[in-house]
């Protein structure tokens, strides 16, 4: 399993959009390549930063994300079915 993309940024799952830009811009300027031109780690780094910023940046893709973790960004996640199933959750919850 991959980090979680709260980890990777170094925020908390409550981190706000300006406290996520904030997390991604310092730690993008760190590990930047062309800061450390040649180390294969802080590129590697640099590449998951980027990818945790890209979810957690969008509203939409975070609370995907949240629920349903690094599936939300598999191929052939399925929006409506996870609606389908986030009503089906409630419905039990509620004793129905």
């Amino acid at each position: 399993m991959a980090d979680d993309y709260y980890q990777i940024l170094g925020v908390p799952r409550t981190a706000s959009a300006d406290d996520l830009k904030k997390a991604f811009r310092k730690l993008a300027r760190q590990h930047h390549p062309d800061v450390n031109p040649g180390d294969k780690g802080a590129e590697e780094k640099f590449k998951r930063i980027n990818t945790a910023f890209e979810v957690l940046g969008d509203p939409k893709k975070r609370a995907l994300y949240d629920e349903f973790g690094e599936d939300a960004e598999k191929i052939g996640f399925d929006e409506k079915k996870a609606a389908a199933y986030r009503q089906y959750r409630a419905a039990q919850a509620a004793g129905g």
